[in-house]
C-alpha cells in the first residue's frame, strides 16, 4: 500500500460523525479491505489508533500524518496510537498531550480512560447498545453485572434508576476504576457492591445479595485459569436461575468472532431453561461488520419453568 492511497481510503472516516459515535474507522469489519489491521476511535480531545498488525515504518508514517491533520477538525489535539500485536500492546503519544483526566463521554455520562492499562482503556464503545438498553429499563430493578470490568454497564443501570447494582470482577483494579466512575457521574450514595471475586467461586455471596431482575452476561471469550468461554458460558447458564427473580430480563453477550449468534442463542436454549429470546441488539454507531459482529448481544426474558418452584 502506498501512503496516498492509505490517506484516500481514511479521509471519508476523519470527518465529524453525523451522530454521536467513538469509533470513526472500523477496520476489523473488513468493509475495507486492505485496512484490516486498523480501527480509529475519537474520544475528544484525544483520537485514538489502533493498530493490529506489524506495519512498515513508511505506512505508519503516513497514518500519523494523516491523523494528526486531521485533529482539529475532530475536536481533538492528541493522538495516540497503540500497537497491538505479537502479544503485546504499547500505547504511544504521537503529539499534543493527554489530559489529566481523560474520559469517553456517552448519553450524557462519563467513563475514565487509562492508557496506562495497556490493551484496554477501560471502556468498550461497541457495547452502547448494550448501555442504552440497560437504562432504558433499569428504574427500580436490582441489576447483576457479571464480568463487570470498570462496571459501565452499572452506571448505565443506575442512570436509568435502578434500585441496586452487584458488581462482581476477578481484576480489583478495573473494579476501582469502576468505582471512580460512579463517582464521576454522581453516583457516589447510591446502593452498589463490588466484588473482586471469581464468579464460580461467589455464588452464594451473590445469592446472599438477593434475587435479580436484570442479569448482564458479558464474559471475557478467553481468559487462561478464569473464563473459557466455550467450556464455561454453558456451566455459569446452568447455575443462573438460583440468581434470577421469578421474572427478570438477560443481556447474554460473547465477544468472540469464531462464534457465532447461533452458537450463543444454542447455548441459552439448552443450559437455561425458562429464557426466551426476545431480540439481537444492534451493533454500535462506526461498527460497521461485513458479516456478523465479533460482539453479540441478545435480550432474553426470563420466567422460572414452574418445576423449579416445586
Amino acid at each position: 500500500m502506498q501512503s496516498s492511497e492509505l490517506s484516500d481510503l481514511l479521509a471519508p472516516y476523519l470527518v465529524p460523525p453525523t451522530q454521536p459515535r467513538h469509533r470513526l474507522f472500523h477496520g476489523r469489519g473488513k468493509t475495507v479491505p486492505a485496512l484490516e489491521w486498523l480501527t480509529i476511535d475519537c474520544f475528544a480531545p484525544v483520537l485514538v489508533a489502533t493498530v493490529f498488525r506489524a506495519q512498515d515504518e513508511a505506512i505508519l508514517q503516513a497514518l500519523e500524518s494523516c491523523l494528526a491533520t486531521a485533529l482539529m477538525g475532530l475536536g481533538c489535539d492528541t493522538l495516540v496510537v497503540q500497537h497491538r500485536y505479537d502479544g503485546k500492546a504499547e500505547n504511544v503519544l504521537v503529539c499534543g498531550e493527554l489530559p489529566e483526566s481523560p474520559l469517553a463521554k456517552e448519553d450524557g455520562l462519563v467513563y475514565k480512560l487509562d492508557f496506562q492499562r495497556g490493551q484496554n482503556l477501560g471502556f468498550f464503545a461497541d457495547m452502547a447498545q448494550g448501555r442504552r438498553w440497560i437504562r432504558e429499563r433499569a428504574e427500580g430493578k436490582k441489576v447483576l453485572n457479571l464480568f463487570s470490568f470498570t462496571c459501565s454497564f452499572s452506571v448505565a443501570a443506575l442512570a436509568g434508576g435502578a434500585e441496586s447494582v452487584v458488581n462482581i470482577d476477578l481484576s480489583d483494579p478495573a473494579l476501582r476504576l469502576g468505582q471512580q466512575n460512579h463517582g464521576l457521574n454522581g453516583f457516589e450514595g447510591a446502593k452498589v457492591h463490588y466484588l473482586p471475586h471469581n464468579i464460580f467461586r461467589s455464588w452464594k455471596k451473590l445469592h446472599s445479595l438477593g434475587r435479580y431482575d436484570i442479569i448482564v452476561i458479558d464474559p471475557p471469550s478467553a481468559q487462561k485459569g478464569s473464563f473459557m468461554v466455550e467450556k464455561d458460558y454453558p456451566t455459569l447458564l446452568k447455575r443462573l436461575h438460583k440468581l434470577l427473580a421469578p421474572q427478570a430480563e438477560i443481556l447474554a453477550c460473547v465477544n468472540a468472532p469464531w462464534l457465532d449468534y447461533g452458537w450463543l442463542e444454542t447455548c441459552l436454549e439448552e443450559n437455561l431453561p425458562g429464557a426466551e429470546r426476545v431480540r439481537r441488539l444492534p451493533g454500535a454507531p462506526g461498527f460497521d461488520e461485513v458479516g456478523e459482529p465479533a460482539l453479540k448481544t441478545v435480550h432474553y426474558h426470563y420466567r422460572r419453568p414452574a418445576e423449579l418452584d416445586s
